[in-house]
Formats: structure tokens, C-alpha cells, sequence
């Protein structure tokens, strides 16, 4: 892996961004032996599940970004989230007139204007407020009503306030998650639920309450330095390439369909950049966490649709 990083760093930038600049680099100190460096095609958008460099210059990427959200592409792995997930439930259908679906964590993310826009209706959920202790909640990032969620240049008012609707819930009770809808999705939230074990219960039982042939996409922060060690903490936990598989093991033992998981960190030189805190890099695809290199990945899960005889 070593070799491999040396090589990429001398490439050229097939499309750069802004001026490259070899000094940028802080190199995590080792790489997990799960990654699959090489494994999905440059040209291939959201073709690895881990957020990478290919996908951010990738000419729909950038589409998406204008059009939907109405931003500028940045090197930001939580603008990858975004993208990432309105982009998997276009193609999986959900992403259409009367389709109802279910946000947690939302914070402020501009994620649920997007989907009233496209005539969904939408439930955007947020941890309850006095929920305090296990990293739930952000500075200017936590949603209290849907004033928080509304984006003036991507919905009108009047459609958005007809079609969104906000209250408060607790993942971890898992009773209180409404039953079916359509589709679920979240960025970056079920790593604060109390550690890796509620992060991984949550997406399973989550799933079950979804509309039959309804579809999940979560984002979340995944372990690039190491398979074994990493941070499994009430507020905060490293999913690693074990945990995900073990998550896919069980979700397709229980008849779900889960897009494969493909651990390609990508070959362009800003993949392995890693940035430090205070996190002001203009380049923000990995992060350091502690010791350990982390960015964010997608999963996509498919509940099977009824059979009728």
C-alpha cells in the first residue's frame, strides 16, 4: 500500500481543481488492509462506496450539485453525503411524486427542500432536545422545526411547508420510528447513537420499518486506518470494514437487498490527503479522528417487495 500511495502522489491532475499543491499532503500513518485500491473505475460515479476524489469531478457530480442544491461543488466529503444519497434514491425510484420519506438526524442539511421539490413528502426527524450526552447534537447543525429545513433557492414556501413536516425522535427507541414509508435516509448520525453496536441495531431494525420494497441510504464515518482498532465510544464510534460486512451478512440473511460493498478509495492524489483539527482544509475528503484516517461511506439497502399469490 506504501508503493502504491508514493505512485499516485507523482500523477497529474487529469482535471484539476484549483492550483495542486504537493505540500497539501498529511499521510495517514497506516491503511486498512480492507481497502481496494484500483477495484472501481475512475470514470464511475458513486462507483465505490467510500467518498472519493473521482466522484467530485465527475461531470453529473457536479450537475447535482448546481441544479439540485443549488451550490458549488467543494472538496467536502459531507457535500459528497448529500449528493451521494439524493443520487442513490433517484435511481432506486424514490425520488418521485407522492413518494413519502422518513429523515433522521437532519440537522440543517439541505436534503429534505430537496426531496419536496421533487414532489415527495416528507417526515424530518431530529434528536429530541434534551438529548445532550451522546453527540446527537451539533452547534447550528441540530433542527428543531422545519424553518431549520427550508432552502429558498431549491423549494418554494408554500410547496415545502405543505409537504414537510418535523417532530422529534430518539433513534435508539426504536418503537417510536414511523412504519411505511417509502424511504429512509440520514448523513453522518448513526455513529452517534452510542457506539458501534447501536449504530449497526439501528440500521436493522430501522429497515423493518420501512414500506415493502422501500429503500434506505445512510452515510456514515468508516475506518481507513485500520480493520481492528478504532473508536467505539458513546459519542461517537468508527464503523471498520468488518462492521459493515457484518451489517451486510445480516441484512442479506433477513432478505434485504444491499448494494455491494466496495471499498475503493480512489487513485487521485487528494484521496489521501488527510485533514487534521481544526478541519479547515480546502481539501476535506479524510479526516483524522483521534488517531485514525476516516471519511464517509454510503450503503444502500432494498426491503423486498410483497409477494402476492
Amino acid at each position: 500500500m506504501n508503493k502504491f500511495i508514493q505512485s499516485i502522489l507523482g500523477l497529474r491532475l487529469k482535471k484539476p481543481v484549483g492550483e495542486y499543491d504537493p505540500t497539501l499532503f498529511r499521510m495517514a500513518k497506516t491503511w486498512a488492509s480492507e481497502l481496494q485500491p484500483g477495484l472501481v473505475s475512475p470514470q464511475a460515479l458513486f462507483g465505490s462506496s467510500l467518498c472519493r476524489m473521482e466522484d467530485l469531478i465527475h461531470p453529473r457530480y457536479q450537475q447535482l450539485c448546481r441544479e439540485a442544491l443549488r451550490v458549488e461543488p467543494l472538496l467536502h466529503r459531507k457535500q459528497w453525503e448529500f449528493i451521494y444519497i439524493l443520487e442513490k434514491l433517484r435511481l432506486n425510484g424514490c425520488l418521485e411524486a407522492g413518494k413519502k420519506g422518513l429523515g433522521f438526524g437532519v440537522g440543517t442539511e439541505p436534503l429534505s427542500s430537496y426531496f419536496v421539490s421533487q414532489g415527495c413528502v416528507i417526515l424530518a426527524t431530529d434528536a429530541p432536545g434534551d438529548i445532550t450526552d451522546e453527540g446527537w447534537k451539533h452547534t447550528a447543525q441540530h433542527a428543531t422545526n422545519t424553518e431549520n429545513l427550508w432552502y429558498s433557492q431549491i423549494v418554494e414556501e408554500q410547496l415545502f411547508k405543505e409537504n414537510c413536516t418535523f417532530k422529534p425522535l430518539d433513534m435508539n427507541d426504536y418503537a417510536s420510528i414511523p412504519e411505511g414509508y417509502d424511504f429512509h435516509w440520514s448523513s453522518c448520525v448513526i455513529e452517534h447513537l452510542g457506539g458501534i453496536r447501536k449504530a449497526l441495531d439501528f440500521v436493522l431494525e430501522s429497515v423493518e420499518r420501512l414500506a415493502p420494497g422501500g429503500v434506505a441510504v445512510h452515510t456514515t464515518e468508516f475506518n481507513l486506518s485500520s480493520d481492528v482498532e478504532t473508536i467505539d465510544q458513546v459519542g461517537t464510534c468508527i464503523l471498520r470494514g468488518s462492521d459493515i460486512k457484518e451489517l451486510v451478512a445480516v441484512l442479506i440473511e433477513r432478505g434485504y437487498e444491499v448494494t455491494p460493498l466496495l471499498l475503493d478509495p480512489g487513485m487521485h492524489p487528494y484521496n489521501y490527503h488527510v485533514d487534521a483539527p481544526p478541519y479547515h482544509g480546502a481539501v476535506h475528503l479524510r479526516l483524522l479522528l483521534e488517531r485514525f484516517a476516516a471519511t464517509s461511506l454510503g450503503l444502500v439497502v432494498r426491503k423486498p417487495s410483497l409477494i402476492s399469490f
